[in-house]
């Protein structure tokens, strides 16, 4: 049985010494049966002090005549806080035989939550404070009469198929436990009649919890059944279908003796179908990479998208898949490539630096940025490619540089750093930043290079010297290679 605090509240008296304003107004004397002497801090009011400790405002008014105007208090003034049931609380003169104990009412309280809070019902709490003339209306301060804990309703049988009898805790509702245990409200309202009332429950009530009269479980399932599978609580047609990358349909034709799909419950049996037959090509296309089973979650295009070939061509070279819409594990796909061979140019143009074997995900304008060109000249160099929209693992394209030869400066001027040969990714900046020099400095020196935006790997730009203050501010003392060195002799 909880045992009821008599309203005692868990506080010390202040001192004058916690920080609090030295000089504060001070009662004289306190009214009997005080609670305790309370400082006055700063944000407080009359009201917030008087919900603190579960009195009335006027109690608290009323214990304090020292403070003239109830609207001012400062901080460093001390207030009587009066003992429970002073004016302005309700105390019962009595209380019924067989009570619990008594209970001071909280500021937000309500005549339902107490009711609830000790496991007894609104009327019986009702009916044991007459002193409370509208229980619509109680106010912090006033005293209830809790009464004797009502008897547990037990069941005296429960219905066939139940599956356990289960107590009532503190906060059940026959909704939530009909959540918990996977069933619907109703089943659970008949199932235990000797709830009158359903809307209220108490703690150590007892309720029978049904299953279905039997578990439902087919007698055979169909061709192809892939599994039985047996319904956890939570379970839905619609999530077991997912689960098993069946559509809805196919699990409901499966399953005629679940007369309601919309309701299944804990302990039903399901076929979980496949399709009548794994179905597989009697042959694939020229040119087919593999035979690919499908997996849960596949679909035609995610197919497709993993194999690098369009969603169209993976529907061309499997006529055996009737609706590409509805795929089933189990299922093997041919997964085409283009026509018979892996398409490779004849030659490449003057200037290509590779040929590149595309690879699964590859598009032509993500081939063109990993070798830094543009799509449109990877395009040209590449005429075997019909089209450029469609490129297939093991086809073979020409990367091409530039037209132009690789660029290189007639000379260096006097005193530069060394030669630099540009990589893929380069720019002026980085170069600039990898050696310690402006962008500036670096553009002057290499006269070569008309438009210093556009530089291409291969080539060659001068790396001009730090200058003298650069060189300061970081002291790093300045070392000349010994190819800088033999340069420089040469010039």
């Amino acid at each position: 049985m909880d045992r009821i605090q008599s309203g005692c509240c868990n506080w010390c008296e202040q001192s004058e010494d916690m920080g609090y304003r030295r000089g504060g107004r001070v009662p004289a004397s306190c009214p009997p049966n005080f609670q305790g002497r309370y400082t006055v801090r700063s944000g407080d009011t009359m009201f917030f002090i008087a919900q603190r400790f579960g009195v009335s405002l006027q109690a608290l008014i009323n214990a304090n005549p020292h403070i003239t105007n109830p609207n001012e208090i400062f901080p460093g003034d001390v207030l009587c806080v009066p003992g429970v049931g002073d004016p302005g609380g309700r105390v019962p003169a009595s209380c019924p035989p067989g009570f619990q104990g008594r209970y001071t009412v909280q500021s937000g309280d309500t005549m339902f939550f107490i009711a609830q809070r000790f496991g007894v019902s609104l009327q019986a709490l009702i009916n044991a404070n007459p002193h409370i003339t509208n229980p619509n209306e109680i106010f912090p301060g006033d005293v209830l009469c809790v009464p004797g804990e009502q008897d547990c309703r037990v069941p005296a049988s429960c219905p066939p198929g139940f599956r356990c009898r289960y107590t009532v805790q503190p906060g059940d509702t026959m909704f939530l436990i009909a959540q918990r245990f996977g069933i619907s409200l109703q089943a659970l309202i008949n199932a235990n009649p000797h709830i009158t009332n359903p809307a209220e429950i108490f703690p150590c009530d007892v309720l029978c919890v049904p299953c279905e009269e039997e578990c439902r479980e087919p007698d055979r399932c169909p061709p192809g059944f892939r599994c039985r599978y047996t319904v956890r609580p939570g379970d839905s047609m619609f999530s077991i279908a997912q689960r098993f990358g069946v559509s809805l349909q196919a699990l409901i034709n499966a399953n005629p003796h679940i007369t309601n799909p919309n309701e299944i419950f804990p302990c039903d049996v399901l076929c979980v179908p496949c399709e009548e037959e794994c179905r597989e090509p009697d042959r694939c296309p020229p040119g087919f990479r593999c035979r690919y089973t499908v997996r849960r979650g596949d679909s035609m295009f995610s197919i497709a998208q993993r194999f690098g070939v369009s969603l169209q061509a993976l529907i061309n070279a499997n006529p055996h898949i009737t609706n590409p819409k509805e795929i089933f594990p189990c299922d093997v796909l041919c997964v085409p490539c283009e026509e018979d061979e892996c398409r490779e140019p004849d030659r490449c143009p003057p200037g290509f630096r590779c040929r590149y074997t595309v690879r699964r995900g590859d598009s032509m304008f993500t081939i063109a940025k990993k070798f830094d060109v543009s799509l449109q000249a990877l395009i040209k160099a590449n005429p075997h490619i019909s089209n450029p929209a469609e490129i297939f693992p093991c086809d073979v394209l020409c990367v091409p540089c530039e037209d132009h030869k690789c660029r290189k400066p007639d000379r260096c001027p006097p005193g530069f750093r060394e030669r630099y040969t540009v990589r893929s990714g380069d720019t002026m900046y980085t170069i600039a930043k990898k050696f310690d020099v402006s962008v500036h400095a670096l553009i002057n020196a290499n006269p070569h290079i008309e438009n210093p935006l556009e530089i291409f790997p291969c080539d060659e730009l001068c790396v001009p010297k730090r200058h003298k203050r650069d060189a300061e501010i970081t002291q790093e003392p300045e070392v000349e290679s010994e190819e800088t060195q033999e340069e420089e002799a040469e010039e």
